[in-house]
């Protein structure tokens, strides 16, 4: 069984460009801007190693949404015109180590970084815009739902 290292800060000195889960949007942001982001401070990007590889990352960003494009329900209610929340904004598993349970401890990483975030700088959700189908249900499986109105998936920080 693959042991995997957990998730912690990109280097510049890891490499990317062999990574490969399969999702295009993901892959061509991995190869593309993921160092660039994490260079201009647009989001910090977290990895987990296996043998010396990149086997799965993820990447957290600040964020906030209009409480007008948000059509109720606990988001919108008491909330700023600009909701601060936190933007998970790329999952992704490469190809050679998916299905050996590395999403989910990435996704709880994701989520414990983000409540942490949270109770320093205030931020009512983390956010999600799944890439596809397969997406959405992995995040709803750990509770997300979808923002109403706007399609978007939420899972709480705040109570």
């Amino acid at each position: 069984m693959t042991a995997f290292a957990a998730p912690r800060r990109l280097l510049e000195t890891d490499a990317l460009q062999g990574f490969c889960c399969g999702v295009d949007v993901v892959d061509s942001w991995v190869h593309d801007l993921a160092l660039r982001s994490a260079r201009r401070k647009t989001a910090v990007v977290y990895v987990s190693l296996a043998d010396d590889r990149v086997a799965g990352l993820y990447s957290l960003s600040s964020h906030s949404v209009l409480r007008d494009d948000v059509r109720g329900g606990w988001f919108a209610r008491n909330s700023p015109r600009q909701i601060p929340t936190i933007l998970l904004g790329m999952l992704g598993v490469d190809r050679d180590y998916q299905g050996m349970g590395l999403g989910a401890p990435l996704l709880a990483d994701a989520i414990e970084r983000s409540v942490v975030v949270s109770e320093s700088v205030g931020a009512k959700a983390l956010m999600v815009d799944p890439a596809n189908g397969e997406a959405e249900v992995f995040c709803r499986r750990y509770g997300f739902r979808v923002v109403p109105g706007a399609g978007r998936l939420f899972l709480p920080l705040a109570p």
